[in-house]
């Protein structure tokens, strides 16, 4: 078996930056294959082999396929004969191509009982099985994978082509494995080799695949790891549907950190990968053009914290409701787990672009950007009042008395939309606008001409972003359309009060009027029984409301 290494024409063919899988459509060089095993890695070079068993079958440069050896034995005369050796791939055409691998699970030609499991990988494979000579059956047994490729990127998902047809016994499903890491593992006391009797060659392998992946093995002894090993990607799923004609798959990549890996394995299997008890013999995996992709498309688009809806990522073009938002009240959500794409925001009038693109490799459709556009109708709809805002955070007063307006565009007959266009808050170096407020699906009751209005909203970004914070919506306009509403502000803990009237609010004592009575309101909207103690209040009389303060 030959080391798994990208030439220095492979990786020049695919660019150090975006790194992709050697050889992806099985069109370039094919290989002898001479599988590893423990009893021969340390052989000496024989006829330019890497010892002296004899090669059999071919496989895509830069892949191994599960090939084994069989019992390998030493000849007379010098070199290493093998018993049982048994073939499981073959080279056949490909999808609208030349050239792709099958991938058979086949008995072994001794014992027919034992199948061998078909699966392709960028590590090397290896299997091992000893032999109880009273019983003649096979005891010990194991395999899998060790090592993989050098890999320094996040790829978003592994795509292919396949075909998967049954076996003589049925259909089993197939294994499609992807995982990235860094650091190393090494398990000592790792039988490699297939032996007559329970005398195999053990040595300490190097990222064996159950070892990073954290699961048991049931040959070989102590684990153990460097400082920086982690586990950075997984991925594991089956194909379970039968298909004679080449169809697409796409794996997902799942990433666990934040980390980027220094080695990646890719596993392909015609069976159930972690299962070697029950193998289909002749359950067949054909593949082709498998590769990575690295998207340049997006999950979703928030303007101004709302989310566009009927969002999909092969859509690209979108006509909004309201006024086109800045630039930096658009969030742009990347496709994918990888987050490698970077996005590029521009407004022009009422049309905003946004640009996705990623420069370490292609989307599924062999394109490196892509580009979506937001088409917004124009300035809010609804019905705009006119009056004065006042802010108070932490007991003190911020603002009083700020003309300003807020819009309610109503949304069916018991909802709106309620819009302040612009919170601005003057914190000792002149006002600052921390955006809109905009808060959907607020609930209208009414009662004797008066409108109740309550609506909430959760996690709506302010100030670019650099400001989460829940909002609250409580208050009313009567038939005369005077406004009395509440804006309650939470920011990290930090309660901001604002008020919205339709008529100024005056700072004074509380004083009777001879024509109503007089009710007042906390700023968060909660009525006050009998008198108000010191504090800052709402106080509706009739039709006019006012702030006032109670010294």
């Amino acid at each position: 078996m030959r080391k798994t290494i990208l030439s220095i024409a492979a990786m020049a063919a695919f660019g150090v930056a975006a790194q992709q899988l050697p050889n992806a459509g099985f069109e370039g060089n094919w290989i002898d294959c001479c599988p590893w095993t423990s009893l021969t890695e340390n052989l000496p070079l024989k006829d330019g082999l890497s010892f002296g068993v004899e090669i059999f079958g071919l496989q895509p440069e830069g892949w191994t396929i599960s090939n084994v050896l069989g019992v390998v034995s030493e000849k007379d005369g010098g070199g290493y004969g093998a018993l049982g050796t048994t073939e499981v791939s073959k080279r056949i055409a490909g999808n609208n191509s030349e050239t792709a691998v099958a991938l058979s699970n086949n008995h072994n030609p001794v014992m027919t009982t034992q199948i061998v499991p078909a699966y392709i990988t960028l590590g090397k494979s290896w299997a091992t099985n000893g032999m109880n000579l009273s019983s003649f059956s096979i005891i010990n047994k194991d395999g899998g994978t060790f090592g993989g490729m050098s890999f320094a990127n996040r790829p978003d998902a592994l795509v292919f082509d396949y075909m998967l047809t049954p076996g003589e016994k049925g259909l089993q499903k197939a294994t499609a494995l992807v995982y990235a890491w860094k650091g190393s593992w090494s398990q000592a006391e790792v039988p490699g080799n297939n032996s007559m009797d329970d005398t195999n060659v053990k040595v300490t392998m190097t990222d064996r695949d159950r070892n990073i992946l954290g699961m048991e093995t049931s040959q070989g002894g102590a684990v153990t790891h460097s400082d920086d090993a982690e586990l950075i990607a997984k991925s594991l799923a089956y194909i379970e549907t039968e298909t004679s004609t080449w169809a697409s798959y796409t794996l997902p990549i799942e990433y666990l950190t934040a980390s980027t890996p220094e080695k990646i394995n890719v596993i392909l299997a015609a069976n159930d990968y972690f299962d070697s008890e029950n193998i289909v013999e002749g359950n067949t995996l054909s593949l082709d053009n498998v590769r990575f992709v690295y998207y340049s498309r997006l999950e979703g688009i928030k303007a101004n914290g709302n989310v566009i809806e009927g969002f999909e990522a092969d859509k690209y073009e979108y006509s909004v409701n309201g006024a086109a938002p800045a630039a930096s009240e658009i969030e742009a959500i990347v496709l994918g787990s990888g987050k490698s794409a970077k996005t590029d925001v521009k407004v022009d009038g009422n049309i905003v672009t946004i640009t996705v693109s990623n420069d370490n490799g292609e989307d599924v459709d062999g394109k490196t950007n892509h580009i979506y556009t937001l088409t917004f109708s124009g300035a809010e709809a609804g019905k705009t009042y006119n009056g004065y805002l006042n802010i108070e955070m932490n007991g003190g007063l911020l603002s009083e008395n700020q003309p300003t307006s807020i819009i309610i565009t109503e949304t069916g007959a018991d909802k709106c939309t309620f819009v302040l266009p612009d919170l601005a808050l003057d914190l000792g170096y002149g006002p600052q606008s921390l955006g809109k407020i905009e808060v959907p699906d607020v609930t209208i009751t009414e009662s004797n001409g008066v409108k109740t209005y309550t609506g909430k909203v959760d996690g709506m970004k302010l100030l670019g972003g650099a400001i989460v914070a829940d909002v609250v919506v409580n208050g009313t306009i009567d038939a005369a359309d005077k406004v009395a509403m509440n804006i309650d502000v939470m920011w990290s803990g930090i309660p901001i009060n604002v008020t919205f009237t339709s008529d100024k609010a005056g700072i004074d004592d509380i004083t009777a009027d001879d024509n109503a009575a007089a009710e007042y309101y906390r700023l968060d909207g909660v009525k006050v029984i009998g008198q108000p103690s010191t504090g800052i209040y709402i106080r509706r009389q009739g039709n006019k409301v006012t702030k006032v303060i109670v010294k």
